[in-house]
């Protein structure tokens, strides 16, 4: 978990210290992105409202498939399998405070849909972990995807505010030990690149 957290930090430096190299361009009105993060892929409608505030409209997900990792949950270990899958939507807020420094945002907005997780032991023993609980709030920091007339790119950090999961399985302590892991928490970390084109 520690070296995510440094990469993350070391990617959005990075991010930082590009993104505000940009030079000025053309205000756009409108724009269109996709994205990717761990909660799938994404298209976004934009209007920028200024040039300090767009509101996006998005939606995104990925079909039910098998996980590329599975992480060491305690009380559980890694011998088991995990498929998961999402389809959400949303309306997000991207506010850009500074006028000088218009490719850093502040992010916030509410989203409706599911994730869904399936952990199946070595043994044949299931445990599902599903997010069905609407809506669920979100809160970042993003650099880059100005508004701006042409191609943008743009890198978002934030966390995405849940009742929690649904889990169901056949032993209560095994639920305990998922329920209180940081990968299936009601708090879900997020990262994500989007490319778009403003005009």
């Amino acid at each position: 978990m520690k070296k995510i957290v440094l990469l993350t930090t070391a990617l959005f430096m990075v991010a930082t210290i590009t993104f505000a190299q940009d030079g000025a361009k053309e205000a756009a009105d409108y724009g269109v992105s996709a994205g990717f993060s761990p909660f799938g892929f994404s298209v976004s409608l934009a209007y920028n409202k200024t040039a300090k505030t767009s509101v996006f409209v998005t939606a995104g997900g990925f079909p039910t498939s098998s996980s590329p990792f599975t992480p060491n949950i305690e009380g559980i270990g890694d011998d088991y399998d995990l498929e998961s899958g999402s389809a959400w939507m949303g309306i997000f807020v991207n506010h850009r405070p500074f006028e000088d420094k218009d490719w850093f945002r502040v992010n916030t907005g509410i989203g409706i849909g599911s994730i869904t997780n399936t952990l199946t032991e070595t043994s044949g023993d299931e445990y599902t972990i599903n997010y069905l609980e609407n809506p669920v709030g979100y809160l970042g920091l993003g650099v880059g995807q100005r508004a701006v007339k042409g191609f943008t790119l743009g890198f978002d950090i934030g966390f995405l505010f849940s009742a929690g999961p649904q889990i169901l399985g056949p032993d209560a302590a095994k639920i305990e030990a998922i329920g209180g892991s940081a990968l299936f928490g009601s708090v879900l970390p997020n990262l994500q690149v989007n490319l778009g084109y403003g005009f």
